[in-house]
């Protein structure tokens, strides 16, 4: 095969903008070597009163796919060469990488000097920057491919593949996969291109930024944003493809498409749909066999690859055959000879997928021709129990096609409706899902009807991990099931990323992922948001209740209720004991925003002269910005107490009052009554004494 620039190979490098730019934003463009863009006028951005980074002098050299380079200066070292990596806002990124490497000296890894989230005039917003000391000698690639850099067979172990080794291990001390190991993130340290070093792996999720080429069979089936954490073995996996088109200069599979390649890797196995029309020495065969090897268990690990480094020799590699079929499973005009393939083919046509799924010729094609047993009692089984779950979730379409695609490939990620991802990355994909479409039906769906149990139940070896996953998926699950705000899918958005910002449209361009931020953030926002608007919503009630580390269930409880004076108290009470618990100083913005909001909440006292008080008292507090005393003023705890009393006491005066006022007077038909009642009684005794008058007067009349 003819030679290919690599750029055909790196242009997978940067995502679909669809898929990288949460809503909002205008994509990011390809980054090609353009002309520099227009001056902003602003002044650079200055990060620990130390490093200043300049806004009008980007380095597209060293932008990553998710993130643009920029210029830094520091103030204490003017000699120093440093860049700044400004972060896609709203991506999620790997706070655990940097706080790892920061401010370490890490054999073989690009120095990280700094982080921090900074107003990036360009945005308009804050996010996240990284600053790294600069790799003088630019991307290794690009020397390679510009004739500047020129290596044989026996230097490129010694110059380029133990120097990325040695960056792989010293990353795996600290439990944190690197994940995004790919030619165009290799980099000479030095102007002289003695010094090779790993590049940035924290701008965005694992495996966010690779390219198909570099990923396992299985994290490369997924969406960018579902690839998962991954281990050391992923790394490992990634450097090996990286030493293939770094060693011959160019991508040997860069004219075959990405589905093409996947399809190849599957059927024939990473090594040889990679490395299998390449022209590569012999004595690199053997580690690279190691390290493209699809089964986990028998890929080389760090061991293995010192060793051979150090010369000595390796055991011999076990072949474990693909599993495949000596005739093909025919469907729609297509031949499958393994059940990986076709459940990759069912799992991307699922509008006629139910029709392989349900035909017998698939079950007597898993039994004689892949001689799998298992897979074809697995597919009966499927079948047989969505029949018997007809009206239930687990007897959906769906739900059989995702189910026996797992059952066909237990290896393969978790797909469902398009929406595909490794077990160890569902909170990722949730968080691109929802930043790339504003929507997150269909991740929700994948925990209501319970389908990571599923695919963990069909795994055949125990593996790390896996414990704390399923106890994840069950906690998050359990959120999913309450709708009060601080649950809900909000809830699993915050759970499962804890470095996510704050997607509340109030704060969201204040980059928020501390609870620390979280009132300041508010407290400025006061000045530019409707003030009948409450400083609370579903994501910043499901933020706190994921970063918070008190016990805030009451107050998430009053902030439920129905009752609009009860969910306002609760609203300022879960605010206030924020301030009070992070000693927040004064937050006057906030609290005149609150105070203004406290309407029903003063209403609930039935003393007038009490809600005057109140009313009274509320700028003071306010003018001292002090969110627990505003509380206080309107839940006290013995202030309800006397006003209760009191109206107690004044209602049971009324009471006994409108009893003498009845008693003596009367009122409305009561009064009438009472009346005909004495007019009826009065006529009576009238009439019994004429009555006795008139007898008298005829007994006397009778005797005369």
């Amino acid at each position: 095969m003819a030679e290919a620039p690599i750029e055909a190979e790196v242009g997978n490098d940067i995502p679909p903008p669809d898929v990288m730019a949460p809503p909002g934003l205008a994509p990011e463009p390809e980054m090609q070597p353009t002309a520099p863009p227009p001056r902003t006028g602003a002044g650079p951005v200055i990060v620990r009163d130390r490093y200043f980074i300049n806004p009008d002098a980007p380095l597209v050299q060293l932008d990553s796919p998710s993130a643009k380079a920029y210029s830094v200066e520091d103030r204490r070292d003017l000699s120093r060469k440093m860049f700044a990596l400004i972060c896609t806002p709203g991506l999620p990124t790997r706070v655990d990488l940097m706080s790892a490497i920061r401010g370490v000296e890490m054999e073989g890894l690009l120095p990280l000097a700094e982080w921090e989230i900074v107003d990036w005039p360009l945005l308009g917003q804050k996010t996240m920057i990284l600053i790294y000391e600069r790799p003088l000698g630019g991307r290794v690639m690009d020397a390679i491919e510009g004739g500047a850099y020129k290596l044989n067979e026996y230097e490129f172990p010694r110059r380029i593949m133990a120097p990325l080794v040695m960056a792989v291990k010293s990353i795996s001390t600290e439990d944190v996969p690197h994940r995004a190991i790919r030619p165009s993130n290799v980099f000479f340290m030095d102007e002289a291109m003695q010094t090779v070093v790993l590049g940035d792996g924290a701008t965005s999720p694992p495996g966010f930024d690779q390219p198909m080429l570099f990923e396992p069979i299985d994290r490369s089936m997924t969406g960018p944003g579902g690839r998962g954490k991954g281990s050391l073995a992923d790394d490992i996996y990634n450097l090996g493809a990286t030493l293939v088109v770094l060693m011959l200069g160019y991508n040997p599979v860069a004219r075959i498409s990405d589905e093409d390649l996947l399809t190849l890797k599957m059927e024939q196995g990473s090594y040889a749909a990679i490395c299998g029309s390449a022209r590569l020495p012999i004595a690199l065969l053997e580690p690279l066999r190691g390290m493209l090897n699809d089964t986990v268990g028998e890929r080389w690990g760090l061991e293995e690859l010192t060793g051979w480094l150090s010369g000595k020799k390796q055991p011999s590699l076990k072949q474990i055959p693909i599993v495949r079929s000596d005739f093909p499973f025919q469907f729609e005009g297509n031949n499958f000879y393994s059940p990986r393939t076709l459940s990759r083919y069912l799992s991307r046509h699922r509008e006629t997928a139910l029709q392989a799924i349900t035909n017998d010729a698939l079950i007597g094609w898993l039994r004689k021709g892949v001689g799998d047993a298992n897979r074809a009692d697995g597919i009966i089984a499927t079948v047989e129990t969505a029949a018997l779950q007809k009206n239930e979730p687990q007897g959906t379409d769906e739900f059989v096609i995702a189910k026996a695609c797992m059952v066909l490939d237990p290896q393969a990620p978790i797909r469902y409706k398009g929406f595909a991802f490794m077990p160890d990355g569902f909170p990722e994909a949730l968080a691109v899902e929802f930043l790339h479409r504003g929507d997150a039906t269909i991740p929700l769906e994948v925990l209501k009807i319970g389908l990571p149990p599923v695919w963990y139940s069909l795994q055949r070896a125990v593996f790390i991990g896996a414990s704390v996953q399923q106890s994840d998926y069950i906690k998050l699950t359990g959120y999913l099931s309450l709708n009060d705000p601080g649950f809900g899918f909000e809830r699993c958005l915050y759970e499962g990323n804890p470095t996510l910002a704050c997607q509340s449209e109030l704060i969201a361009k204040e980059y928020v992922y501390e609870i620390d931020d979280l009132l300041p953030a508010l407290d400025a926002a006061s000045n530019r948001v409707d003030n009948k608007t409450k400083p609370m919503d579903r994501h910043l009630a499901a933020f706190i209740a994921a970063r918070f580390e008190e016990d805030i269930h009451p107050h998430l409880k009053a902030l439920a209720a129905p009752v609009e004076e009860t969910a306002t108290i609760g609203m300022l009470s879960l605010l206030a004991f924020l301030q009070w618990k992070l000693r927040v100083s004064a937050l006057f913005g906030l609290s005149s925003w609150v105070g203004g909001l406290l309407g029903p909440a003063i209403n609930t006292y039935h003393s007038r002269s009490t809600r005057h008080e109140i009313e009274k008292e509320i700028p003071r507090l306010v003018r001292k910005g002090s969110l627990p005393e505003l509380f206080d003023l309107i839940d006290n705890a013995e202030k309800r107490r006397s006003d209760a009393a009191g109206f107690e006491a004044a209602a049971s005066e009324f009471a006994t009052a409108e009893y003498e006022i009845r008693d003596i007077e009367g009122a409305g038909s009561e009064r009438q009554s009472k009346a005909e009642i004495t007019g009826k009684q009065t006529a009576a005794v009238v009439s019994v004494v004429l009555s006795m008058i008139i007898a008298s007067v005829l007994f006397i009349v009778e005797l005369f």
